[in-house]
């Protein structure tokens, strides 16, 4: 078999290791099936593609990874055995995983069961946790990139554009860092990544699992990667236990901070995961409480019949008086950063923040941004909600279009509130639910149609 880069079946490359087969080729290179004659054993040889190779700086850092991950030394990650320099190729010798990738698996099966889903993330986040003691970031998870022994243990492998936490790029220059499909947030701000970023990238190989689907698609690479900093993922169309979403969820948490800390809680967290239906609710488990809260509740009504009785006398004796309207101040406790305008609450300093996500319908909350520069979304009031979990948000059902909200959230209510009211008559606008200071309130977002702004337009 012969190759782009003019390799073939036969060749022996740094005088022992002996190409057998192709396996694949990629942006960095090309991966071969190889005997190690010296050895007598099976290899994975990944050759560099000739521009790479001939950048001593891009060889220099590349080997020095190579040697970092050579110390790694983990049943869920490949074992790297040489980095050479011979015949005009550089290339690495790698274990060689006698199985299929993820990827392959689920092209045959089309998605796995839950207990699967999280026997392959587990594994594969205490992998990542050997990587990340080592100080590396893989920055490139995705289910191609995690292979299947016949025994059905995972191996994380193509180490091609991982990085050392405090290094510079490895990657070519101008060279995309990672699959826009399995990209974090901060990967697509351009932002500084670490072991979280790899976290993020793990939860979505553990969507894909579950749901048998990408929870981001697009017309091109560029606009799938903007997704996940502008829109929800989709609804995991399947059914799944909530303690699985729930980790998924956390694993998928726009804000670094809100995720797993690390790979190995990630791991911990799916080995103790309930792969069961969530249990009856607390009320069929504690009758008493039932009791208590019906005792309550007569209480409550005598009070009010008495209250009534007592109104009425007085109503025959004073000036009928209108009752005063609701307002924002009168009905909920007014929360830290808003104060009360009317019957909906006002920031009394600009809010911005990055993209929006749910995973089954919950919100989760998104990622403040700083004003002054680039952010994509803006808060222009907030709507007070009752006590208890905030609604759920739905692309067949946006919560902009229920007729309770979609009056005090329109273009009309955000031009009073806003410093260019020509201007964002034409943005498009959201809403979000957002606890804040302990109250959940309903945010009435906007962006422009470009999807980014840059400084605020509220006015204070």
């Amino acid at each position: 078999m012969h190759s782009d880069m003019g390799l073939r079946a036969g060749m022996r490359l740094g005088g022992r290791y002996r190409l057998e087969d192709r396996l694949g080729a990629g942006g960095m290179g090309e991966v071969w099936r190889a005997v190690d004659e010296s050895l007598g054993r099976s290899v994975a040889v990944k050759t560099m593609l000739p521009a790479a190779a001939a950048d001593p700086d891009f060889v220099r850092r590349f080997a020095a990874e190579a040697t970092v991950m050579a110390r790694v030394n983990h049943p869920a990650v490949a074992s790297i055995h040489d980095f050479v320099r011979a015949d005009g190729v550089t290339f690495l010798v790698m274990e060689f995983v006698d199985g299929e990738s993820l990827a392959q698996r689920l092209r045959r099966d089309g998605r796995l069961d839950a207990a699967e889903t999280i026997r392959i993330v587990a594994q594969a986040a205490e992998g990542l946790q050997a990587v990340h003691d080592q100080g590396i970031v893989h920055r490139d998870i995705k289910p191609a990139n995690m292979l299947l022994r016949r025994d059905g243990s995972v191996v994380i492998t193509d180490f091609g554009i991982a990085r050392h936490e405090d290094a510079s790029r490895v990657t070519a220059s101008g060279a995309i860092l990672g699959t826009p499909s399995y990209l974090s947030p901060e990967q697509v701000l351009g932002q500084p990544v670490d072991r979280r970023s790899d976290v993020y990238a793990l939860g979505l190989v553990a969507y894909e699992c579950l749901a048998g689907e990408r929870p981001f698609v697009g017309d091109n690479p560029y606009a799938v990667a903007l997704q996940r900093v502008q829109q929800a993922p989709k609804t995991i169309g399947v059914t799944v236990p909530p303690t699985v979403l729930a980790l998924v969820e956390r694993a998928l948490a726009v804000d670094p901070e809100r995720r797993f800390p690390s790979a190995l809680s990630f791991a911990e967290a799916a080995r103790h995961v309930s792969l069961t239906a969530a249990p009856a609710s607390s009320e069929t488990k504690r009758p008493e409480r039932k009791k208590v809260l019906a005792g309550v509740l007569a209480v409550l009504v005598a009070a009010a019949v008495v209250t009534g009785i007592a109104l009425q006398r007085d109503k025959a004796k004073s000036p009928a008086v209108a009752a005063p309207k609701a307002s924002a101040s009168a009905t909920a406790r007014v929360p830290a950063g808003f104060q009360a305008c009317g019957e909906v609450l006002c920031p009394t300093a600009p809010m911005c923040w990055n993209g929006l996500t749910a995973i089954s319908q919950v919100a989760s909350p998104p990622v403040s941004a700083f004003c002054p520069g680039s952010h994509i979304w803006e808060t222009f009031l907030a709507i007070p909600l009752p006590a208890g979990p905030p609604p759920k948000v739905s692309e067949d059902a946006p919560l902009i279009k229920r007729p309770e909200y979609a009056k005090a959230c329109s273009h009309t209510t955000i031009g009073k509130h806003s410093l260019k009211p020509k201007a964002t008559k034409n943005w498009l606008i959201e809403l979000w639910p957002i606890e804040t200071d302990g109250v959940w309130l309903l945010h009435c977002l906007a962006q422009p149609k470009a999807h980014v702004s840059t400084g605020s337009a509220y006015k204070a």
